[in-house]
């Protein structure tokens, strides 16, 4: 059984699954990785490109509280 203490689950749309699954090919032609070890390399890779800055921007949008009614 699955420990949901370390797991979560995703949900992608059809044509991004037939995308990851060309991906995962491609990244290690030599062995069959998993989707979700492919999608743990590029989230990781991702990562390192921004340089751990995990912080979304704000992109000037209010947010919910800030709303004028």
């Amino acid at each position: 059984m699955t420990d949901i203490s370390k797991y979560k689950n995703v949900s992608l749309a059809k044509d991004t699954y037939l995308n990851l699954d060309k991906i995962r090919k491609m990244i290690t032609p030599h062995i069959t990785q998993s989707r979700s070890g492919t999608i743990n390399i590029l989230i990781n890779k991702e990562m390192a490109r921004l340089n751990g800055k995990s912080k979304p921007k704000d992109n000037g949008k209010p947010k919910s509280k800030d709303k004028q009614k």
